[in-house]
């Protein structure tokens, strides 16, 4: 289990695209996302490239334990007048240490809540990827509801569950959180 010393969220760069693109393009991260499509470098760059020059709705972290990049944080749908945003995530490295993603998303909640003062953080789950579920469950999220039939994925239509967070609950919860992620008191 990392220790929150070890553990940052920082804005993903230019020179993180090589490692991003090869996590994004591997079939264990494929599997969790909406979109089974193949992604080229090209679709890749412009992705980062749209969000770099101006797409203020959407932020990308780079997800590091010991300074090394290990997974990726995504904010996006960023609604500042109601405070609120979407998130997705996951952990690229196959070899970090155990415990790094709730170390990670410990960070994200930190960064939405105590950092950009958000009311809410959302997130969507497929259906068939109950790891995601639990893991929203740990970190505190409410399922809120369930889009039926809403993503056409290898072949056939697919829920999506939804989840959200809460500023409230987060203040009551951080420093037991905190605790469960870090192991630290």
């Amino acid at each position: 289990m990392p220790r929150y010393a070890e553990c940052r969220l920082r804005p993903m760069l230019e020179n993180d695209l090589g490692q991003v693109f090869q996590w994004r393009s591997s079939q264990r991260i494929r599997a969790a996302m909406f979109s089974d499509h193949v992604i080229t470098w090209e679709e890749h760059v412009k992705w980062f490239e749209k969000i770099v020059t101006g797409d203020i709705n959407t932020q990308i972290f780079i997800f590091e334990v010991n300074k090394v990049p290990t997974g990726v944080v995504n904010l996006s749908k960023i609604d500042l007048h109601n405070r609120r945003c979407y998130w997705g995530f996951y952990v690229g490295d196959t070899s970090a240490p155990p415990g790094s993603g709730r170390a990670m998303g410990f960070l994200a909640l930190e960064k939405v809540f105590d950092n950009m003062h958000f009311n809410k953080l959302c997130g969507e789950v497929l259906s068939s990827n109950a790891i995601s579920q639990k893991y929203h469950l740990k970190l505190g999220f409410e399922q809120e509801g369930c889009l039926k039939k809403h993503i056409f994925k290898n072949g056939r239509f697919e829920d999506v569950i939804c989840y959200g967070h809460f500023q409230e609950k987060w203040q009551e919860i951080k420093n037991r959180l905190y605790k469960t992620c870090f192991g630290e008191v």
